[in-house]
Order: C-alpha cells, then structure tokens, then sequence
C-alpha cells in the first residue's frame, strides 16, 4: 500500500480516537515468519510495522496485536482450499473442501462473540484476503477485501461487508 494510504489510515484511526498499541519491528515479524515457516500477507504486515500492533475497534472488539495471533503451525502452513462461502448447517458438502480444512491456512484477527470473527487468509487462493467465520459457516468479504481495505472500510462506519452477495 502506498505511504498514502498508510498516512490516510493513521489519520482517520486518530480521528476517531482509537486506540492503537506502538508498531511492531519488522525484524519481529521475520522471525515469527521464519519460525513458523510462513509469509504473512503484506498488508497485515504493513499494519503492524507502519500503523500498529493491533487494539480497541469503534464497536468495541479488538484487534489482537501480533503477540496475541494465535497459531497451529502446522494447519496454518497448509493452504485454505475455498473460493466461495460455505453454511455447513445446511447440510451440503462443499466442493473446495471439508470442515477439517476450515483450520488452514487463516489466522483469527477478530473474535467478536456469539461464534463470529473475522480471519485472514494466509495461504491458498484467497491469500490476504478477509473472511468471516461462524459457528455455522464461513464467507468472504463482497466485494473481496485484503485486510487494509477492510480496515478502512470499517474505518469509515461501514459494516455491510456482503453486500453484493444479496
């Protein structure tokens, strides 16, 4: 993302009064990748080294800063197989995968009740790209939102992250 957008991110958390705990060093997030033999996509990178390591939200969840990501290494290395959304309560088998692969390759950035957060993918065709994950399914942002862009939407009081799904 460009220092623009960054600057234009910073500015409107700061308008807002929102709370932001200090960046990360990259160096922090290189070890952590090396570690765990991942690539964290750029933009939640670029938000954690340029803007912050996570905090409060309007709405009152929070972002779990770096520290708090919590990890299976060994399911989040493995690709999230899924294009398209799916209510496993209904019943229906899906064609990208089953509900063992709803465990890859995402990490939970934000949990916010009632069986609901929301996730970024790490790795598989849908890499860096927001998801909300339920008790009964799991469906991505439309239009499709890397993690600044969602941010920002958010930023900006939106909450209707489905709305060319209707």
């Amino acid at each position: 993302m460009s220092d623009a957008n960054i600057h234009k991110i910073k500015q409107k958390i700061s308008e807002k009064g929102i709370k932001i705990n200090p960046i990360v060093p990259i160096t922090a997030i290189r070890e952590f990748e090396k570690r765990n033999e991942i690539i964290l996509p750029e933009e939640l990178m670029e938000f954690y080294t340029l803007i912050g390591n996570g905090g409060k939200m309007i709405d009152d969840f929070s972002l779990k800063s770096f520290d708090e990501l919590e990890i299976d290494i060994e399911k989040v290395k493995k690709a999230f197989p899924f294009t398209a959304f799916w209510v496993w309560e209904d019943g229906d088998e899906h064609k990208d995968g089953n509900m063992e692969d709803v465990c890859k390759g995402n990490i939970e950035l934000i949990d916010i009740g009632c069986g609901q957060t929301w996730n970024i993918i790490v790795t598989g065709k849908e890499r860096g790209q927001m998801w909300n994950f339920t008790d009964v399914g799991i469906q991505p942002c439309v239009p499709k939102r890397n993690f600044l862009s969602w941010y920002e939407y958010w930023l900006d009081g939106n909450d209707d992250y489905f709305a060319e799904f209707r």
